[in-house]
């Protein structure tokens, strides 16, 4: 159920001031309602929410008497697969804000894998719970070292790597990088819509043979997507989240990180705008903000 347009803020300031937890319990797979009552109860705390919403009962995502639901921790759903890990950004109390920092080693991780096997070997099979486990504490103990040098919550990308150009070093970042793309609900074809960018990411590849790695954000959150060779047969589109999305991981719907494997761009496309689904604003807001409010940013990266 998506939020109420009747209760949505109607300036940007407040959406950016109010909404940012409540958007990211909602990405979540809870409704509007469930997050503002969480966070209530939890006096504002987004971790203590999260936990409550996890925790059970009837408004929970676990089963009776609060039990957590059976998973094995591979799921197939439609023409997608997954691949989940127990552990989040969130089992960490540095984990909130460290997205960047982990989608950031994770495009490391699989390109270098990527690399070392040619391409032969596709992400789907070697990015496993494991790997979603690592990646993800490595990243926040990239993220801590940086917070504590910087002092800065939100890190961006160009912040990450500045401070690590030798960590980073076998990555190259591709001269279109940050691309820019606004959600759009109403024209699935829009030039700057997420399929229309990720195919040119895709397009643009400098090495055309090899796999590209796209890390994507929308603040507060971001994400890594990789893409094959625009030339290649793979039919790996990977999504590798950090963030517990229970939505995204039907019909147990576990709490943790994932990675959805897809058969085509428009499958992992569909994925990703259940993560960031375009906001509608109001008609009293400019169409500058809203754009503004509804952009976000992609960074193409592959192995030098």
């Amino acid at each position: 159920r998506r939020p109420s347009h009747a209760r949505r803020p109607t300036t940007l300031a407040m959406v950016q001031s109010n909404d940012e937890n409540i958007a990211m319990l909602f990405s979540m797979g809870f409704d509007h309602e469930q997050a503002l009552q969480a966070l209530d109860d939890s006096g504002g705390n987004v971790e203590r929410a999260l936990d409550s919403l996890l925790g059970g009962g009837d408004e929970g995502l676990s089963g009776a008497g609060g039990a957590p639901l059976p998973f094995a921790g591979i799921i197939t759903h439609g023409d997608v697969r997954a691949v989940h890990s127990e552990i989040s950004q969130y089992n960490d109390p540095m984990g909130r804000s460290a997205c960047t920092s982990i989608a950031l080693t994770m495009a490391l991780k699989v390109l270098s894998q990527l690399h070392a096997c040619d391409s032969a070997v596709p992400p789907d099979e070697f990015v496993d719970a494991s790997f979603l486990s690592t990646s993800i504490q490595e990243g926040i103990q990239l993220f801590s070292k940086l917070r504590n040098n910087s002092g800065v919550e939100h890190l961006s990308v160009e912040e990450v790597l500045g401070a690590n150009n030798k960590s980073f070093a076998s990555l190259s970042m591709l001269g279109n990088s940050p691309r820019q793309g606004i959600l759009d609900s109403t024209n699935d074809l829009s030039p700057m819509g997420l399929e229309a960018v990720l195919s040119q990411c895709q397009a643009e590849a400098t090495n055309p043979n090899s796999f590209s790695a796209i890390v994507l954000t929308k603040p507060p959150e971001t994400v890594l997507v990789v893409l094959p060779p625009a030339s290649s047969n793979s039919q790996t589109y990977a999504l590798l989240d950090s963030h517990p999305r229970p939505n995204q991981l039907p019909p147990h719907n576990p709490a943790g990180s994932y990675v959805l494997f897809h058969p085509n761009l428009q499958s992992l496309v569909q994925s990703l705008k259940e993560i960031f689904p375009a906001t509608n604003l109001g008609s009293d807001v400019p169409e500058i903000m809203a754009m503004m409010y509804n952009s976000f940013d992609v960074y193409t990266f592959q192995h030098r």
